[in-house]
């Protein structure tokens, strides 16, 4: 029998719901995982599911766009961590709605998704798996730093793609995400055409972080350049998809960071992450405040 870690009372604002005003008032949910594994024999993190980004990648979703039911909400969680981490078996998600609008006396409201390895959904048409993709494909890159001459390090990216640039917002001001005990970043979004992988892609932007002498001592730390992407596409439109622990298509959080949302959107008003419109993921109570201390600093950058 598989080993198991269990993420019980995991607890955010959401808008999910039938009604007009839960979506628009949101109410509590809480949220508890059991991932089903084989511990590693080693004592390494690698062998093992990232307790924290079991729960910020829950936390993500909860707290993210509006569903009417939370079946769905508690689906999309189990078959996202399913994808995340590979070394899993299998996953139970219990999403509970303890203030839903029921006219009676109750405790709670559950509902409960388990997913499988053997029994996951076939990948949708509308994806394709990152290793099967050709060119060309289309990139949405988010770029960022809070240290040096920050325009300076965006503008490395820039001339590194510069014939292959097709859209590109603004560049903006924003508070520190993570650990906020830091510079302010300036960050942007460009979207680029290019002729190679999803892979060659990354390392081009491996390179440039490279030359920008990025270090990774600190999660969430300061940075000198952050070249992530966020998303990519094929020639046909399809949404390239990847798990791997070097590269993970779509980006698992970016949803949740108004930082790439918002210049997205700003970049390609139709911008879609999954399936879901941007500008409607921008409108998730857990981004405004973010949004709020963002400041468009320069329109004609590039």
């Amino acid at each position: 029998m598989a080993d198991r870690i269990e993420l019980r009372g995991l607890r955010c604002r959401g808008f999910h719901g039938v009604f007009e005003e839960e979506k628009r008032e949101g109410q509590d949910f809480i949220c508890d995982i059991t991932c089903w594994l084989d511990f590693p024999t080693a004592d390494d993190l690698s062998g093992t599911v990232n307790y924290a980004e079991l729960a910020e990648l829950a936390h993500s979703i909860l707290s993210g766009p509006a569903h009417d039911l939370i079946e769905t909400v508690a689906n999309e969680i189990a078959e996202t961590i399913m994808h995340r981490f590979d070394l899993l078996h299998a996953v139970e998600v219990t999403v509970h709605k303890p203030h839903a609008p029921i006219p009676l006396e109750f405790q709670d409201v559950s509902v409960v998704a388990r997913r499988s390895r053997k029994h996951m959904r076939t990948l949708s048409p509308r994806t394709i798996p990152a290793a099967e993709a050709e060119g060309p494909l289309r990139a949405v890159l988010s770029i960022g730093s809070n240290m040096a001459d920050r325009e300076a390090m965006l503008h490395s990216v820039a001339e590194e793609f510069r014939e292959q640039i097709i859209a590109a917002s603004s560049l903006y001001q924003t508070k520190p995400w993570g650990e906020t005990d830091q510079p302010d970043f300036l960050n942007a979004v460009i979207i680029v055409e290019v002729p190679s992988t999803a892979l060659e892609l990354l390392h081009r932007g491996q390179a440039l972080e490279a030359a920008a002498q990025r270090t990774r001592e600190k999660h969430w730390g300061p940075r000198t350049l952050d070249v992530d992407i966020v998303t990519v596409t094929d020639a046909k439109g399809r949404e390239l998809i990847s798990e791997t622990e070097e590269l993970r298509l779509p980006h698992p959080y970016a949803s949740a960071r108004a930082f790439v949302c918002l210049p997205w959107l700003e970049a390609d008003p139709s911008a879609r992450l999954s399936g879901q419109a941007i500008k409607n993921l921008l409108k998730a109570e857990e981004l405004q405040e973010d949004l709020a201390a963002m400041h468009k600093l320069k329109q004609d950058w590039l």
